[in-house]
Order: structure tokens, then sequence, then C-alpha cells
């Protein structure tokens, strides 16, 4: 959920929102979900501990908020470079690429997903949020590119390809801790297989 799709909120209330977004991403992604509390987001926020209540039904529902509002940030970012491109689907699918792949391994990014896959099977709702707002975006922004040269069932599976390979390894070796040598480079030969692979 962005700011556009919260009418009802005063500029006050807005920034106060915001701040509890900003405490939740300090405090979920430093503490994990699990020992994460409520007073710890409104102490840092700044604001009282009813006040993230009347924003956040539950820590449940603030988490889901910070996943939603991530999200959007990426989003966001693809939808300005999906404006400002006129280029081949090559150079769209490459810029796009690297947009994914430098904003998903920010460590932040990491730790949310990390913090999602571990809360995903008791929180049902929560990875639906996240495939949602994420990861079908993301195909979606490629499915866009890829029907400039082909037709939308094939767009579609080529979109949800490119992604996968975009990411490939070296994100899964991220997630899970290890350390990727030369990593621009290691995204820049996945970029490039998947640019390929997309295309052909």
């Amino acid at each position: 959920m962005n700011a556009s799709s919260l009418p009802d909120l005063s500029p006050l209330q807005r920034r106060k929102r915001s701040a509890i977004l900003d405490g939740a991403r300090t405090v979920f992604l430093r503490q994990g979900f699990g020992l994460a509390t409520m007073d710890d987001v409104a102490s840092v926020a700044g604001v009282g501990k009813q006040t993230v209540y009347r924003h956040f039904k539950s820590k449940e529902a603030l988490f889901i908020g910070l996943v939603i509002s991530m999200c959007a940030e990426v989003g966001a970012l693809a939808s300005a470079q999906a404006e400002q491109t006129g280029g081949s689907p090559e150079v769209e699918l490459r810029e796009l690429g690297w947009l994914l792949a430098q904003n998903l391994i920010a460590p932040d990014s990491l730790r949310l997903y990390r913090t999602i896959v571990a809360e995903a099977e008791r929180l049902p709702e929560l990875g639906h949020v996240f495939y949602e707002n994420g990861p079908k975006l993301a195909r979606a922004f490629a499915a866009n590119i890829l029907r400039k040269r082909f037709d939308e069932p094939t767009a579609t599976l080529r979109a949800a390809t490119f992604v996968q390979l975009v990411l490939g390894d070296a994100h899964l070796e991220l997630t899970l801790g290890y350390t990727v040598p030369n990593v621009e480079a290691r995204f820049g030969q996945q970029i490039g297989e998947a640019v390929a692979a997309a295309l052909r």
C-alpha cells in the first residue's frame, strides 16, 4: 500500500505512518520478525506504541506493510525506468536486469527476503503479498518489454524465465550468506544469459 492509496490520512498521519515503516525496517531487518516488538518499532520511529497500533493492528500487519512498502520502492524505480527508456527490447531487458539485481542484492533486500521465507509458512498472507508486489510485478515489467516481440503467452513465459536467470545462483548464494567473488561480473554474466534466453 503506498501513500496514494491512503486518501483518508492527513499529512501528519502520513508522516507518522512513514516513520513507523522506517522504524519497522530498522527493527525487523536487524532483529528478525520473532524478536522484534511493537515497542521497539515505536521507539525507533519516535512515536507512541498506540500510534503504531492505530496504523497497523498487529506485528504481522506491520511486517506485511513493510513488505509492501519495500517492494513498492523497487516497483517505482522500474516504472520510472520503463517510462524513460526507448531502446530495443535487448537494451530494455538488460537495464531491467541490472535494476533488479542491484536492488535485490542490497543488504536490506536480502534480510527482508530471508525473513519472508522464514515466516511464510506461519503467515500465508505474507507469501501472497510478497509474490503479488515483488516477483509477479518484476515479471510483469519484463513481459511488457517482451510483448514488443512475442505474443502474450510467450512474453509471459519468457518473462518468468528472464527474472529467474537474472537472479540465478548468485542471488541464492547471497541469500544463504555465501560470499560471492566478483559479484558485479557474476550478475553481468547472468543478465547476459537472461537477455539472450528471453529473446532467442
